[in-house]
């Protein structure tokens, strides 16, 4: 129980292994902090530990995190402070460490469970909006600025327009789908309505075009779209929903038929006939009573059979929010003698909503109105979910948006603070933990800039990570050469992100010894298949005798292992070092 309700692991509950990582984690830390008293005597005795606590409670969960802390913490103190602890009173360096230690380990461990957790939510999120807008009715479809790179479809969009599903580069290959102006002139890309929310911010309600699918068959279609806006209020997506309104078209042109042949006949009867399959109802402004036929009456939940009532009770089966509006409309209608026409929510007699669209003609003679009603309850569904999906699709955004940068940023803060507190060595160390945790808060700022909150543009991101971490050693001229345009799925970027935010920080903290200035190039390249990063320095070369492996080193492997990253390593001593990191691209092939 404990597992589950503090765990928020990125891969579920933790296994063994996640506890066996952690406790590797925990032993490594022991391990430079004997090293470092041999170098440097006399440094904060848990310095150490806190990168191991954070890199556990990020990557394999809250409880492996607090075993680490509890194995490294007592190893520790077993190791350095001894029978210190037990002095009375308790107001010892050894006890005074030992608490703050404790604290320290308290706000890493809920940081990092609140980022966990915050990341498991959003993700979950996205999921269910995905599937949501997947399953609306319709043609639906998400655009992605600033080139139209479709990002969501539903899975009627084939039904309704015919064109099988395909992921779209640009917006501009619309061109090649069914839209026809009155003229006969086929859509240019730049006409739909989805395209003009998208580059224009133009919201279109209710649109109505004409659509040859492939098979040659034009159909009456009925477009919504609208923009989608970032916090900054630019244009990040357009959304747009198709529905196939042919049947509902032939209905109207009926009913037009049906008021021309009212101003030629006796009225009733012809409209009543040439208004057939829909549903008729009739008012007699003389005694106020209306009049509905079988059709109409099954609508509403009546017996199947013609029906007729005051019009005063007919009104309790429209929703008491539209009574007052329907009864003006219907009222200035009668008074004026033009068309009537309105759409209304009624009550059934169960009590169940239903959406009709009503018209009606004036017959002046007669004192008589007549009309008919189809039920459109099934078309404001699809709006108003249309609606819901983009009003999920702002909040998600900005929660996700605030979550993230608050729990990551109260790490980076955490971890400033114990540097500011501690001398140079222990200060590398602290300074090499926070360049990894900023790395992490790195890839996600990319990620929150990202328009599908999947894939993250590189090359921005690279960009941003080099200027952070040139902030390492100042002596040492950054530069980047980076392809335009490089995307990459979430999943990988993160971990390439904080792969070169390690081969960076070894660079410019070992590559340069004693003040030594020099220059780092960060290059980026990416073709069909590959994803080529590199990496190159002109300092000091490696030493011809391999280290020990550290932390960061092991880290560099597991993260590399974790894409599939190949690592080539050249070197030469005085004429620098070249890191080569390749990725299979996701899409490849």
């Amino acid at each position: 129980m404990m597992g589950e309700r503090f765990t928020i692991g990125r891969f579920g509950k933790p296994n063994f292994i996640d506890y066996l990582l952690a406790l590797a984690l925990a032993a490594a830390a022991v391990v430079i902090r004997a090293m470092l008293e041999k170098i440097a005597p006399g440094i904060a005795y848990f310095i150490a530990l806190f990168p191991a606590v954070v890199l556990a409670g990020i990557f394999l969960g809250t409880l492996p995190a607090a075993v680490a802390a509890i194995a490294g913490g007592s190893a520790i103190s077993g190791l350095f402070l001894g029978s210190s602890l037990l002095d009375w009173p308790p107001t010892s360096a050894a006890q005074i460490n030992v608490l703050m230690f404790v604290l320290a380990c308290a706000a890493l461990l809920w940081a990092t469970h609140a980022l966990r957790r915050t990341v498991r939510d959003v993700k979950s999120a996205e999921a269910r909006l995905a599937e949501v807008f997947r399953q609306l009715p319709g043609a639906a479809a998400i655009l992605a600025a600033p080139h139209g790179r479709l990002l969501m479809r539903s899975a009627q969009s084939e039904a309704v327009l015919g064109q099988m599903e395909r992921r779209l580069a640009t917006s501009d290959e619309l061109a090649s789908y069914g839209g026809i102006h009155a003229d006969g002139r086929a859509y240019e890309a730049d006409d739909y309505p989805i395209v003009r929310a998208l580059k224009t911010g133009e919201i279109v309600n209710g649109e109505r075009i004409k659509y040859r699918r492939p098979s040659g068959k034009i159909v009456d279609l009925e477009v919504h779209a609208g923009p989608v806006r970032g916090p900054d209020g630019r244009i990040v997506a357009s959304v747009g929903m198709a529905f196939d309104i042919s049947d509902q078209m032939d209905a109207e042109r009926r009913l037009r038929e049906s008021e021309t042949l009212h101003r030629s006949m006796s009225g009733r009867l012809r409209a009543a006939v040439d208004a057939g399959g829909l549903g008729l109802w009739e008012v007699d402004l003389r005694t106020d009573l209306i009049s509905v036929d079988a059709k109409f009456a099954a609508m509403l939940g009546m017996p199947a059979v013609p029906t007729q009532m005051p019009r005063a009770e007919f009104r309790n089966y429209v929703d008491a929010a539209d009574r007052q509006r329907v009864s003006s409309v219907f009222s200035g209608a009668a008074a004026t003698g033009n068309t009537y026409a309105d759409e209304v929510r009624m009550r059934t007699t169960k009590g169940d909503a239903r959406w009709f669209v009503s018209r009606g003609a004036v017959l002046v003679d007669l004192e008589k109105v007549v009309g008919v009603v189809s039920d459109i309850t099934e078309r404001r569904v699809r709006e108003d979910a249309l609606q819901a999906a983009l009003q999920a699709r702002d909040v998600l955004m900005h929660e996700a948006d605030h979550r993230i940068k608050n729990s990551l940023q109260m790490v980076v803060s955490m971890l400033r603070l114990q540097r500011a507190k501690v001398g140079d060595d222990a200060g590398q160390m602290l300074d090499q933990a926070i360049a990894r945790v900023d790395a992490v808060a790195n890839a996600h700022l990319a990620l929150q800039r990202s328009p599908d909150l999947r894939d993250i543009e590189i090359d921005a991101m690279l960009e941003d990570l080099a200027s952070r971490v040139g902030l390492l050693n100042t002596l040492v001229e950054m530069r980047c050469d980076l392809d335009a345009r490089i995307w990459l799925d979430a999943d990988n970027a993160l971990p390439l992100g904080l792969l070169v935010s390690e081969v960076l920080t070894n660079a410019l903290r070992h590559a340069f010894p004693s003040g030594m200035p020099g220059h780092v190039r960060l290059a980026a390249t990416a073709n069909p298949t590959t994803l080529e990063v590199l990496i190159a320095d002109d300092g000091i070369g490696l030493p011809s005798t391999p280290a020990i492996p550290g932390l960061g080193t092991n880290l560099v492997a597991a993260l590399a292992k974790q894409i599939g990253a190949t690592l080539v390593t050249k070197t030469s001593p005085g004429n620098g070092t070249q890191v080569t990191i390749r990725v299979a691209l996701p899409n490849a092939g």
